[in-house]
């Protein structure tokens, strides 16, 4: 398994399905709970669904925390992004992150507003490589292509009224908290 592979809802999960073997395998460490298994996590008797979950905040600390400390070639964060997204994940107000990180609560709010416009662009980056990668979507593109040549690689020119454009900042809605 490449880490470069996971599809966005395994990095969420942290964990891969494994079909050929019917098991759950950890993205980070490799382990590997089977379907069908009973398993014992916390002083009870779980599946193994629930057993990888657990196995994941028990043995990693979660998560957002291995993702988190991934390396920044990886992750693409600065610390100061991974200090804000903590303080955002720990649910602390902007005061409350500003006094521990020495820094205003004004700039706390930047970050914030920052790390929302990245993951705009990242959703919309995301949604740019499927129209190129995703098998289904390039063979319905061809399909509806005209034949013929005859825009000369002119394309469709978008409306610059924003007024309906829910992509556009003033229409985005942000939880700056």
């Amino acid at each position: 398994m490449e880490f470069k592979e996971l599809t966005l809802n395994e990095l969420i999960q942290g964990y891969v399905w494994l079909e050929d073997e019917q098991s759950y395998q950890c993205i980070f460490c490799g382990e590997k709970f089977e379907e069908g298994m009973i398993y014992s996590s916390r002083d009870k008797s779980v599946n193994a669904k629930r057993a990888i979950q657990e196995h994941l905040f028990d043995e990693h600390g979660g998560v957002f925390e291995c993702l988190l400390n991934l390396d920044k070639q990886v992750n693409g964060l600065s610390d100061a992004q991974k200090d804000i997204l903590e303080g955002m994940y720990d649910e602390k107000d902007n005061k409350d992150m500003s006094e521990e990180l020495g820094i205003s609560a004004a700039t706390v709010r930047t970050h914030k507003f920052n790390l929302q416009k990245m993951k705009r662009e990242a959703r919309v980056f995301l949604a740019i490589m499927e129209q190129i990668e995703n098998e289904e979507i390039v063979a319905t593109r061809k399909h509806l292509e005209p034949e013929d040549d005859a825009n000369n690689g002119h394309h469709p020119q978008f409306n610059g009224d924003l007024s309906g454009n829910l992509l556009h900042p003033f229409f985005t809605q942000y939880n700056l908290k």
